[in-house]
């Protein structure tokens, strides 16, 4: 048997006893220190693993990437010094690191289902090119398949020409992306004998019916669209005017950050 993540994918094999070992690390969200914790749980990319603010490992990453990108260096987010001169958006960001980026910035929130909105296939011009940094952590998954161009596309059309987006989505290593519902036109979720189904109208008029649905945590458009795949997500990022892209960060174990797998990492994009 080998150890799931939170969306029910092997990790690695069983852990061993010193997988176990309780270690200590400061977290950089909020500054504070946790010990006792089991390695394996810090290593997990979503287990709650700070003691103080429950910051996982894939929010304690996004924090590190974006103050690599900013300054050069990584430091807590508690340390960042305040330059609201410096816009940066987020969309649907974890509450626990979004309260201090807005404070230290000229930062907002964005969210699909809810003010303020962010529509990320159909961005208003006023918001393009204004923005130091984007970050976009496990949300393009669920963005239907027609309007998931237009969304690569527009978070390089929302960033300054040295801006970055830090992101991130569940990505198989290897293969091809697996579209759930690839001729996805007009279609509605309802409930029957107690489970959700899709029900879809091809563009053609052909009726289609989808079990078996995935959703993950959280509010608004949480259906699990496709899961992607590494050589897709690269193409995708260099045809929205990206070209540079780093898969995966360093590791900084002070910090409680030390991936010990090769998919679901977090990206880094720069134009």
């Amino acid at each position: 048997m080998g150890l799931l993540d939170a969306l029910g994918r092997r990790l690695r094999p069983r852990p061993a006893p010193d997988d176990w070992t309780p270690i200590a690390f400061t977290c950089n969200v909020c500054g504070l220190e946790s010990a006792g914790v089991p390695r394996v749980q810090v290593q997990n990319r979503e287990f709650q693993s700070c003691r103080h603010c429950m910051a996982s490992l894939r929010m304690r990453s996004i924090v590190h990437a974006l103050s690599l990108a900013l300054f050069g260096r990584s430091m807590p987010l508690t340390a960042f010094p305040v330059d609201k001169s410096v816009a940066g958006l987020g969309m649907s960001d974890w509450e626990g690191y979004a309260r201090g980026l807005a404070e230290k910035f000229d930062y907002t929130n964005t969210f699909y289902h809810q003010e303020p909105r962010l529509d990320i296939t159909a961005i208003p011009e006023s918001m393009a090119g204004r923005h130091r940094f984007l970050i976009s952590s496990d949300v393009f998954e669920h963005i239907p398949p027609e309007g998931l161009d237009a969304a690569f596309a527009n978070s390089r059309r929302l960033l300054e020409r040295d801006g970055v987006f830090i992101f991130s989505v569940p990505f198989d290593r290897k293969g091809a992306t697996r579209e759930h519902f690839p001729r996805l036109h007009d279609w509605r979720i309802e409930e029957r004998d107690g489970r959700r189904v899709l029900l879809n109208t091809t563009a053609s008029g052909e009726r289609e019916t989808f079990g078996d649905l995935v959703f993950h945590g959280g509010e608004g458009m949480t259906l699990e669209m496709r899961v992607f795949a590494l050589p897709d997500l690269l193409r995708r990022l260099r045809a929205a005017g990206y070209s540079k892209v780093r898969v995966g960060v360093p590791d900084a174990p002070r910090f409680g950050i030390a991936w010990p797998i090769d998919h679901s990492l977090l990206m880094v994009a720069r134009p």
